[in-house]
C-alpha cells in the first residue's frame, strides 16, 4: 500500500530526511516515534504532498510521485491530485474552517474535489458523524465544540474523502488526557477495521498496543524498525533504548 524510496527533504541548508525508506502492507498500522525535530512530521506531510521532496519516490495505491520538482505538467499535476486524495491526513491543531458548520466541513471536500452530490455528500458524513459519535453536531461550529470533539470531527473529514491510507501528526498532543482518549478510540476503531495508517505519536503505551510496526526517527533517519516488542522491549538500537527508557518515565 505504502512504499517510500530514498526520502530525502531539506530547507534551505538543513537536511530534515536523509534517503528515508519504507514499505507498508494494506491494513497495517505503523507508528513513528522519536525525538521532536527528528523529522517525523516532516515525512509525513511528504507522503501527503504537502511538502516536495528533494528527491525519492513516493508509491501510494499504485500511484507514484517522484521528489525533486514541483509538478508541473498535466501528468505530474495529477498523479499529484490522486496521492492526496488516498492518503487523508489528521493533523495536531485540528485545522477546520472556522466559519463552517461540521457538516460544512466534512462535505466540502467530495463535493467540491470529487463531485458528489451535496446530498451524497451530507449522508456520508452524518455516517461518519455517527461512526465517530458526533451526530448530533452537524449543525455546529468548531468553536462550539471541545478539543476532542474537533478532532473526531477531523477524523471523519479526512475518512470522507474515503482514503486507502490515513495519517496522523501527533493528533492528541492537543488534548487532555479525558479528551485525548476520545480520539484515541476512534483510531484504535479504525484500526480494527482495517485502515493502513501512519501515526507519529508521544503516546508510548497507545504505540504499543495499536501498532503493528514501529519506526524509531533520529536525526532524520529510521535508526530501527520492528514490532513494538522489540522496540519497547528489546531494542537493538542504543539510541532507541535511550528514548524508550526515558518515555517510561
Amino acid at each position: 500500500m505504502i512504499v517510500v524510496e530514498g526520502l530525502v527533504k531539506s530547507y534551505n541548508a538543513t537536511r530534515v530526511l536523509h534517503g528515508v525508506d519504507h514499505a507498508q502492507k494494506r491494513g497495517e498500522v505503523a507508528v513513528l516515534i522519536g525525538p521532536s525535530g527528528c523529522g517525523k512530521s516532516t515525512f509525513l506531510r511528504c507522503l501527503n504532498q504537502l511538502e516536495i521532496a528533494d528527491s525519492g519516490r513516493i508509491t501510494i495505491g499504485g500511484v507514484t510521485v517522484v521528489g525533486g520538482k514541483v509538478p508541473r505538467t498535466t501528468h505530474e499535476r495529477e498523479q499529484q491530485r490522486q496521492l492526496r486524495m488516498r492518503a487523508g491526513m489528521v493533523f495536531q491543531a485540528f485545522n477546520l474552517f472556522p466559519h463552517l458548520t461540521v457538516m460544512e466541513n466534512i462535505t466540502r471536500a467530495p463535493i467540491v474535489v470529487k463531485g458528489k452530490s451535496e446530498q451524497e455528500a451530507e449522508a456520508f458524513a452524518l455516517a461518519l458523524l455517527a461512526k465517530v459519535g458526533l451526530e448530533q453536531k452537524a449543525n455546529a461550529y468548531p468553536s462550539q465544540l471541545s478539543g476532542g470533539q474537533q478532532q473526531r470531527v477531523a477524523i471523519a473529514r479526512a475518512l470522507a474523502m474515503e482514503p486507502q491510507v490515513m495519517l496522523f501528526d501527533e493528533p492528541t498532543s492537543a488534548l487532555d488526557p479525558e479528551l485525548r482518549d476520545e480520539v484515541l478510540l476512534v483510531m484504535r476503531q479504525l484500526a480494527e477495521e482495517g485502515m493502513t495508517m501512519m501515526i507519529v505519536t508521544h503516546e508510548m503505551q497507545f504505540a504499543r498496543e495499536i501498532a503493528d510496526r514501529i519506526l524509531f526517527f533520529e536525526e532524520g533517519r529510521v535508526a530501527e524498525s520492528g514490532p513494538p516488542e522489540q522496540i519497547f522491549s528489546f531494542p537493538q538500537n542504543e539510541r532507541t533504548r535511550q528514548f524508550v527508557t526515558r518515555s517510561r518515565r
